[in-house]
């Protein structure tokens, strides 16, 4: 897929650039059979506090440059789900960039999404897009850190305004409440 994309699991995307994370506990990213592929490294408050800095939306030009994109990749999406347990289903991830393309972008806050794209792909695409209209803090389950680290090298690949799409790694429940106690204003959106 990617020539670097390993080293991308070592990584949080803020601010519109891979950044190091400044915290070291570190969870393992498991293939379907049982190969480790590599391990992300969970977000800590110093994190979250760099990511405050610099939330910001993006326009609806930027939606369809992403929402395009991720049309166009929908078969390596698709593979990077199915190498940790999902079925390949390259409809599935044009479906999810449709759903980003028809957000209505109506958010007044930023939106941390952190659930999984395996059960409904477009709503997951709709939540997606609308998160990026305020600031988007996308927060995924360790058993899709692959489909999520290709999914923000995409945002990136769009032109995306620096702060509309971050990705942290870790346990979403964990950010969730860094988030909160930053006096992040974020709308938890499991799908």
């Amino acid at each position: 897929m990617y020539e670097d994309f390993s080293e991308r699991l070592f990584t949080h995307y803020v601010g519109g650039a891979w950044r190091a994370p400044l915290g070291t506990r570190a969870i393992p990213v498991v293939t379907l059979d049982g190969r480790v592929a590599g391990q992300v490294i969970a977000a800590e408050p110093a994190d979250i506090a760099r990511l405050c800095k610099g939330l910001r939306g993006a326009d609806t030009a930027a939606l369809a440059r992403f929402s395009a994109r991720v049309a166009q990749a929908a078969d390596d999406l698709a593979q990077a789900l199915a190498m940790q347990g999902a079925c390949p289903d390259r409809t599935a991830m044009v479906q999810l960039g449709a759903g980003i393309g028809a957000s209505d972008g109506n958010m007044r806050h930023p939106v941390c999404l952190h659930g999984s794209v395996r059960q409904a792909p477009q709503r997951f695409g709709q939540r997606l897009g609308q998160g990026l209209a305020c600031g988007l803090v996308y927060c995924p389950p360790a058993n899709e850190a692959l489909f999520a680290t290709l999914l923000t090298c995409l945002a990136a690949e769009a032109d995306m305004p620096p702060g509309a799409f971050n990705l942290l790694h870790g346990d979403p429940a964990q950010t969730l409440s860094m988030l909160a106690q930053a006096d992040v204003p974020c709308l938890q959106d499991a799908r």
